[in-house]
Order: C-alpha cells, then sequence, then structure tokens
C-alpha cells in the first residue's frame, strides 16, 4: 500500500500544527488597539520565563495557565507584550515574566510550573501547545536580535512584537522574524526503514535521519546531501509528506520520505549506528529496550508511525505507551 495522508489534513497531525487563530497582521501597528485589547477581560497572556511556559497537570495530561490582565504588577517595557492573535472568543498576547513576577505566579498557582515545553506537550490539547510553541517562538527571536546585524545599535520592537528597527535614525535597518528550515527523512527500502543513532542522544534512542537547509539550496536537494552525508545512502525517489514548527529553539520542521537505491549505507560523524527495520523487527526492539524512539510530539516519530500502520503494524504510540506502563509496574512493584 502506497504511503499517503490526505495532503488537507496531513500536516495537522504533527504537533504544534493547531494554531488555528487569526493572527491580526492588521491590528499590528494600531497602537490605540492593541492598548485597549491588552486591557480587555478576554484577553489572555502566554507567559514566559527564561523560554519556560506556564503548565499545570490535570487528570487529562497538561494544561496550558494563562494569565489576565492585571495579574502582572507591570508589564516589560523593553520587551513588551506579543500579539498572537485571536480565537474570536479571545486575544492571546505572550509577556515576558521577570524572576520576581515568576515568583509571584507560582506562589498564587502551587500547582503549576513554568516547564519546558518540549518535553511537557506530549499529553497537551493540540490547540493550546500550538499557542504556546508560536509564543516561545517569538520570543525567542526577539531576545536573540536585540541589537542591529549592520551597525550594531539596539533594535527597538515595533507590530505588537513582530517586527524590530534599528534605533540609530541613520541606520533604520528593519528585520523580521526568523526560522532555521531543515528536513526530516524517514528512508525505506523496500519493507524496511532506516533508522540512526547520534553519539550525543540518550543511549538506545534512533530516529529518522535530519539536517539543516544550506543557503541557495532546494528542500530535496537537502534531503540528498543530508542522507548521503549521515548514511552514505544513495537515493532514487523523495516525496514530501508534511511540516512542523519546531521552536526548539528556532526550526521549521519539512517531513519526507525517501526510497533508498539500496540498503548499502556507513556510520559517519554524525551517526555512530545505522539500522535498517522492518515492521516487525522494529516491534521486536521497542518492546524489548532495545530501541528508544523519538517522543511522539516530534514529526520524526509521525513519520516513522505513518509508515509503521501502512506496513500493517497498527499504532505504534499504542506499542511504545505500552512499554512504558509495562515499565512503570514493573518498577511500581
Amino acid at each position: 500500500m502506497p504511503l499517503s495522508i490526505d495532503r488537507f489534513s496531513r500536516s495537522k497531525r504533527n504537533r504544534f500544527t493547531s494554531v488555528r487563530l487569526d493572527r491580526l497582521v492588521e491590528r499590528r501597528d494600531d497602537a490605540e488597539w492593541v492598548t485597549r485589547a491588552l486591557e480587555a477581560d478576554d484577553t489572555h497572556y502566554v507567559p514566559l520565563w527564561r523560554s519556560r511556559s506556564l503548565l499545570e497537570p490535570d487528570d487529562s495530561g497538561t494544561i496550558a495557565v494563562y494569565l489576565r490582565p492585571g495579574e502582572l504588577d507591570e508589564l516589560d517595557a523593553i520587551q513588551p507584550p506579543t500579539l498572537l492573535g485571536t480565537d474570536d472568543k479571545r486575544t492571546y498576547f505572550a509577556v515576558s515574566v521577570t524572576d520576581a513576577q515568576r515568583d509571584a505566579i507560582i506562589a498564587a498557582r502551587p500547582a503549576a510550573e513554568f516547564a519546558d515545553l518540549r518535553r511537557s506537550s506530549i499529553d497537551m490539547d493540540a490547540k493550546h501547545a500550538g499557542i504556546l510553541a508560536y509564543a516561545k517562538a517569538l520570543h525567542y527571536w526577539q531576545h536573540r536580535h536585540r541589537f542591529c546585524g549592520v551597525c550594531g545599535s539596539p533594535n527597538l520592537l515595533r507590530s505588537a512584537g513582530h517586527r524590530m528597527v534599528c534605533s540609530n535614525e541613520e541606520c533604520a535597518r528593519q528585520s523580521f522574524p526568523r526560522i532555521d528550515p531543515a528536513i526530516i527523512v524517514l528512508v525505506t527500502h523496500g519493507t524496511h526503514c532506516l533508522l540512526g543513532r547520534n553519539a550525543r542522544w540518550p543511549a538506545r534512542r534512533f530516529s529518522t535521519l535530519a539536517g539543516f537547509v544550506e543557503p541557495g539550496e532546494s528542500l530535496e536537494d537537502a534531503v540528498v546531501r543530508e542522507v548521503f552525508e549521515e548514511s552514505s545512502v544513495v537515493l532514487k525517489d523523495i516525496r514530501y509528506v508534511s511540516s512542523q514548527p519546531w521552536p526548539f529553539p528556532a526550526s521549521s520542521m519539512c517531513g519526507f520520505y525517501a526510497e533508498a537505491a539500496s540498503k548499502t549505507c556507513q556510520t559517519s560523524a554524525e551517526l555512530e549506528e545505522l539500522r535498517w527495520f522492518n515492521c516487525d523487527e522494529l516491534t521486536q526492539a521497542v518492546r524489548s529496550g532495545e530501541v528508544l524512539l523519538s517522543p511522539p510530539v516530534s514529526i520524526a516519530f509521525q513519520l516513522l508511525a505513518e509508515w509503521f500502520r501502512q506496513q500493517g503494524g497498527g499504532d505504534l504510540e499504542e506499542v511504545v505507551r505500552g512499554v512504558r506502563e509495562t515499565r512503570g509496574d514493573a518498577r511500581a512493584s
């Protein structure tokens, strides 16, 4: 059966893609409207402290915790609130939180904590995971571009956090949010797929192949180059699948399937181990603990899970979840 995902829904399967907000581009330079919106009763603030998101566990998993106008003693003047958009019920702004504000927020919400979104988003509602990722991506860009890249003068945030302007009037260079495009690819050959292991990863962790797109390079060229550099595998066919925003710290992941001309492969400076798996072999390796896969929030896992399903293996996430539950029971006993 050919690997395929409906073109209208394929990216929606990836975590952080469900940001169903009107981004209100036409309101970003309307200072009066932004001021009113910041104080409106239906406004939600998305607090960020040292790039961490405010989260709280509940019976259904992890929930995003938003603040309301008035809950912060003051808003950051250097990095003012960033307009994210509206879902027609409420308007969302990303806000920076100081150490003192962080302490006050946690004191008022003992069950909540500022946590790493990448690890905590596995069991989050898709919409709110996407909103928090959107906020995190913009704040990362703002923190990393505080000075003009031409003259070195401080940048000033404009357009409700979506544009920077050099404070040197003779320069006045404008800059806009940047992302780093990367390709991520599941290489297959017949009924087998290729997974690799980076020496810097946790023990037994295997994943798909990936790399950043270089200047002057198409996505397809990047797939061919990265796969060959990492594994010496020659490809004969490439097919785009879906994409995923990945604000860890500032990437956009473009997912592909690629068919190898043969199983001939070789490890590299980037990957210390390469292994081909068919569906049954992968199932056994995961259940035995021989192989650990990327978390389900990643497009790497979703590419593998779709291939696994098409090969007749069923739900790969259930396989992984079953292993975790079994190990948890064993530890508890």
